[in-house]
């Protein structure tokens, strides 16, 4: 269950329409419960998310005001690296307009140092590159506050150096972009401390420069953005060393200029974000060479500023962080050309200043 509309008042959560959600709300069964006082709101605010109703109850209380309709959409929320404030920011994924942090993962205790780029696995844990201390920090699902992490990752022996983008494999294994070494480093799902990697992937046939963001699909095949060499690489699951692309998306026809993080569609297509552009592109899963994405979303109307962090969800839309503009904002499903976000997180109270990689769980 996840908020859908929103409330006025201490919160300023602007109600989302049905026709925003898109495809999600189809079918699903909604309940009101109570809109809780601007105290009850600030205590979420500070204490963080409860978890969320059945029907006939409030998730924060009693209190007066609009109503609250919940919908079934899944636990609902968008994890953002805010690197200068050296913290995790989480809002509800039908959030919308100047909202404050549903929880948000900061502290000294939680080695976050400049983070880049959460990743949250299927059963909720929080995987977290740091780009300063060379690290990545693993938290228990629900983490928040000045959590410390289960597992630190760090050290000469890691092999990273400027660490980017993070994902996992079916198996658990945890892949990470030194990008600062045009490597991809792979690390046992119980890694901690100063680990070597399982494997790596290096070397002159790679076609790595610069990576930034990837992402594994279901096969457990690799995808790469490559910041400086202005391409797309896919490897094969269990790719190690000097091992060729088995494709490369790359050339004037693709669009891409300056690729930072990468995403993945239910039906396997793959997107990327162009921090240099200002725009995002999308391809076939099996695309290869000098292609025509299938489509771009590009123009004044897109809000879109410095794109960094993307992220596809199960019925299509898409969730992208603008550095640039210090917001989230939210596509529909197959939104392509001079198109609107269908609702933008950004302002103020949302603490987001030049926010970097998003996840959504």
């Amino acid at each position: 269950m996840v908020l859908v509309a929103g409330c006025s008042g201490a919160g300023n959560i602007t109600p989302a329409p049905a026709s925003d959600v898109g495809d999600a709300l189809s079918g699903a069964q909604t309940v009101s419960v109570a809109f809780p006082d601007a105290a009850v709101m600030r205590r979420w605010d500070e204490e963080g998310a409860p978890a969320l109703p059945t029907a006939g109850t409030s998730p924060l209380g009693s209190g007066i005001g609009r109503e609250y309709v919940l919908a079934n959409l899944g636990s609902g929320y968008i994890y953002v690296a805010n690197p200068v404030a050296n913290s995790i920011e989480m809002f509800p994924k039908a959030g919308n307009g100047d909202i404050p942090p549903a929880a948000t993962l900061s502290g000294s205790n939680t080695g976050l140092d400049e983070p880049v780029d959460p990743y949250v696995s299927t059963s909720g844990a929080i995987y977290v590159t740091s780009v300063i201390s060379n690290s990545v920090a693993v938290f228990p699902a629900g983490s928040r506050g000045n959590q410390a992490p289960t597992q630190h990752i760090f050290g000469h022996n890691t092999g990273l150096v400027g660490p980017s983008g993070i994902a996992l494999d079916s198996k658990g294994d945890i892949f990470v972009a030194s990008s600062k070494l045009n490597t991809i480093c792979v690390f046992a799902p119980n890694a901690n401390g100063n680990a070597k990697p399982i494997r790596t992937i290096v070397g002159s046939s790679t076609g790595l420069s610069d990576p930034d963001g990837i992402a594994l699909n279901s096969k457990d095949e690799l995808i790469v953005a490559n910041f400086k060499a202005n391409s797309v690489t896919v490897y094969a699951a269990n790719a190690t060393q000097n091992a060729r692309p088995i494709q490369t998306i790359s050339g004037t026809a693709t669009g891409l200029l300056a690729p930072v993080f990468v995403a993945l569609d239910s039906a396997g297509n793959i997107y990327a974000t162009n921090v240099t552009g200002n725009s995002v592109v999308a391809f076939k899963p099996a695309a290869n060479g000098n292609v025509k994405p299938i489509r771009m979303i590009s123009g004044t109307k897109t809000g879109l500023s410095q794109p960094i962090g993307i992220k596809a969800v199960a019925n299509g839309m898409l969730f992208i962080a603008n550095s640039g503009a210090n917001d989230i904002n939210v596509y529909a499903a197959g939104a392509t050309g001079n198109v609107a976000p269908t609702a933008s997180i950004g302002g103020r109270t949302t603490k987001l200043t030049h926010p970097d990689g998003l996840s959504v769980f």
